[in-house]
């Protein structure tokens, strides 16, 4: 079998490749980062990567070659993800890599409110989000190269979930703090994947003889609730799920203010400078922030408040499973793991990292 070339190793799903490629072997892999500060999250298992950026095909053809499959992982800047996916095709053609798996994401279509979407609905060009919008681009790019040399796989997980990961991390802190909160009941659809299971598509994909272009939405196999979710999470940790705060849809307005912020931070010159500002520098901000909001008073009563972010409103707000059978039907050998199975690894890792309430994050 050829190396598979991880494009991004050094992010969450890449070095979670990584370590499934050292413990259970028969997955070769040639590990590609864009600064060697990302090594040093690969460096536990003795795995040596290669420097290559996204952005410059030229940098990525030399570690490329020899390579069967190529996988697009890459966590950049919203603005380069369509520049990075055209960057990465022509570095495969130029390399001779014949198949490119292109990680996208679910977001793509956003809350999915269509009943009768499918894997080859159109995606959502007018999202609200950059990130969704910026997909959708990258995902029609390269499905109109298909006729190429290069074969394109896309795969469209939901929100990635596992140990480490933000999407369960985040979620216990607030658990702990009391600041957990949930909309209308925590009844919509909460479209996860483990990211164990995300990496079972890409090895299927892999050792498959002869795969075809095609998108597939993948996702764990149960249909969860946010309230599901949260619950399981509360259970692992030791928190009463009561303690959750049960919001209104009303109760999120995006102000005018925090449009404006938006939009200013979404300026590219703006990105620039955030790329090309010094740790220092952040902290000197940072410490800057605290003159205009100083910490509490010693005997001043702190009442925990949910903070909710326009992400989190927007989804909770998903009341239908994305139609993810596809591949399964196409990849008939894809071994998913369960749920119940994958939060009781989860709550060892949360509880092995202070996610407890008798002990405190």
């Amino acid at each position: 079998m050829k190396p598979m070339a991880v494009i991004g190793a050094g992010g969450y799903v890449g070095s979670r490749l990584v370590e499934r490629s050292e413990l259970l072997g028969g997955l070769p892999l040639v590990p590609i980062v864009r600064t060697w500060r990302s090594q040093g999250r690969l460096a536990r298992y003795g795995v040596q990567a290669v420097r290559g950026d996204a952005g410059d095909a030229a940098s990525l053809v030399p570690a490329l070659r020899g390579c069967g499959m190529a996988v697009n992982l890459t966590m950049g800047d919203d603005s380069r993800i369509l520049s990075d996916v055209r960057s990465i095709h022509a570095a495969c053609r130029e390399a001779g890599v014949p198949l490119l798996v292109h990680v996208s994401s679910a977001e793509v279509f956003g809350r999915a409110e269509d009943p009768a979407l499918t894997e080859a609905s159109v995606p959502d060009e007018r999202h609200w989000m950059e990130y969704g919008r910026a997909k959708a681009a990258a995902e029609a790019w390269l499905k109109s190269r298909s006729s190429g040399p290069v074969t394109v796989v896309i795969l469209r997980p939901g929100l990635i979930w596992g140990p480490g990961s933000g999407w369960l991390v985040r979620p216990a802190q607030a658990l702990l703090e009391g600041t957990a909160f949930l909309f209308n009941e925590g009844r919509g659809i909460c479209n996860l994947i483990h990211v164990d299971n995300l990496i079972e598509h890409l090895v299927q994909v892999a050792r498959h003889e002869h795969p075809e272009p095609a998108a597939y939405n993948i996702a764990d196999a149960e249909t969860l609730t946010w309230a599901d979710y949260y619950h399981a999470i509360a259970r692992e940790i030791g928190v009463d799920a009561s303690t959750v705060q049960m919001l209104p849809d009303s109760a999120f307005r995006e102000s005018v203010a925090s449009k404006l912020r938006q939009a200013v931070a979404n300026q590219p010159f703006v990105k620039t400078i955030k790329r090309r500002m010094s740790a220092d520098t952040k902290r000197r901000i940072t410490r800057l922030r605290t003159v205009f909001s100083p910490p509490p008073r010693v005997s001043q009563v702190i009442v925990p408040r949910p903070v909710v972010s326009k992400q989190m409103w927007w989804v909770q707000g998903t009341f239908r499973k994305l139609p993810s059978a596809a591949f399964v039907r196409r990849y008939p050998g894809t071994e998913m793991r369960p749920f119940n199975e994958s939060m009781d690894d989860a709550g060892r890792w949360l509880r092995f990292a202070g996610f407890q309430l008798n002990e405190g994050p």
